[in-house]
């Protein structure tokens, strides 16, 4: 990690020892990192759920706020897959969640689960929960891939609206 340390004070134009002058060790310096990024995505992600709102129908706002959703997480591609690579080994990195979760991740499913409650009631939740892990797979795929997140969001919307057709 040292070696990574200087790469990136390098890159920045630092000495490797100026960065610990404001972190003092390497888990302040990615908690500082995971703070920046989510104080970036999550007014994004508020305001992609603003943009599917209450009118027009559900396929409508859902995929509205899937392609916001999308968009944002593209515009941060690096980022989500530091943040996919921790949540596959475990690491864990302070501030990154409150209470075992990831309150970029929390911040996503609750708008989810807003834009399902008038249609869906009491199994909101549940809905929102398969279109929140359908997202992340879609995510995780797509960037594996090199690929846009946003161009798998008509299949994930019409999937999850419309089922699978043969």
């Amino acid at each position: 990690m040292k070696q990574r340390a200087r790469e990136a004070a390098s890159t920045a134009l630092l000495e490797a020892a100026t960065l610990y002058n404001y972190f003092p060790d390497r888990e302040s310096l990615l908690a500082a990192l995971f703070k920046w990024r989510r104080d970036e995505m999550i007014p994004r992600l508020v305001a992609a759920a603003a943009t599917a709102g209450e009118d027009g129908p559900f396929e409508q706002r859902l995929r509205a706020y899937i392609t916001q959703t999308a968009r944002a997480f593209d515009g941060f591609r690096r980022f989500c897959r530091v943040a996919m690579s921790a949540d596959q080994s475990g690491t864990h990195i302070k501030g990154r969640v409150t209470g075992n979760k990831s309150v970029v991740l929390e911040t996503f499913l609750n708008s989810l689960i807003g834009i399902m409650t008038p249609i869906y009631g009491a199994k909101s939740e549940e809905y929102a929960r398969m279109m929140f892990g359908s997202f992340k797979m879609m995510m995780q795929f797509q960037l594996e891939r090199d690929q846009p997140i946003e161009d798998a969001v008509d299949s994930l919307v019409k999937t999850f609206v419309q089922g699978m057709a043969v």
